[in-house]
């Protein structure tokens, strides 16, 4: 059997519409769809997710999106033009001020004063969507920042997106709401159009290492969102 051809040259060049995000996504889409069908977003949506598996989970995120505003501040350092600065610096304000509201606030609607933030850590696999995003980040050029940082961003509104159509309860519906407001679609979309223009431009061993960094971070994401259930207090 004669292999297909994978690289983005080739297939925009068979399907115009293909855009480079879309193609990143094609190369990762066996791990897109695993994500999609995760056991947490199943019990989101369907309203069976264990109150206990939740609050293990906002403290692990609450985590990332930390770490998120080290891997978006690398970013923001390599930004090539100022209106991408002023993106990102929207982006980080969004973590440390609408998030970071999110956050305080159902920490404190659920009371898990049981549960001593500082004993639920990253380990294990679970630990590679901030150690790998982070070193991503120190390492990596600024459109291989974007790039993983877009199979996170696009993965949370599509699924988002979806379950906000169900009938989903608090804590979790104001967080699913959170993902489909217009401040973070309109974040996804200008992700995606800044990663399409240049990732058109990039070399090949570029583009290649975006897609490491996609699929990647969605194996991470996988991993990451087990965890929760996994933990024993």
């Amino acid at each position: 059997m004669v292999n297909k051809p994978q690289d983005f040259s080739t297939l925009a060049s068979i399907n115009s519409n293909m855009s480079f995000s879309d193609w990143l996504r094609f190369r990762s889409v066996d791990q897109w769809q695993k994500m999609m069908k995760h056991r947490f977003i199943k019990d989101i949506t369907s309203n069976t997710f264990p109150t206990n598996v939740f609050e293990k989970y906002l403290h692990l995120e609450h985590k990332f999106v930390r770490a998120a505003i080290t891997i978006f501040s690398y970013a923001l350092a390599k930004a090539p033009h100022l209106s991408d600065q002023n993106h990102l610096i929207n982006i980080l304000h969004a973590l440390a001020n609408d998030q970071e509201e999110y956050f305080q606030q159902t920490f404190n609607l659920i009371s898990p004063s049981h549960l001593d933030s500082e004993q639920i850590k990253f380990d294990g696999e679970s630990a590679m969507l901030y150690r790998g995003a982070v070193e991503i980040a120190e390492k990596c050029t600024y459109l291989e920042i974007l790039s993983a940082m877009l199979a996170a961003e696009w993965m949370y509104l599509t699924w988002c997106q979806e379950a906000s159509l169900e009938n989903t309860v608090e804590p979790m519906k104001s967080w699913i709401l959170l993902h489909v407001a217009p401040e973070f679609s309109g974040q996804v979309d200008w992700m995606r159009n800044r990663i399409n223009l240049l990732g058109a431009e990039a070399t090949v061993e570029i583009q290649e290492a975006c897609v490491n960094h996609f699929k990647n971070m969605l194996i991470w994401e996988i991993e990451f969102h087990d965890a929760p259930y996994e933990i024993v207090m």
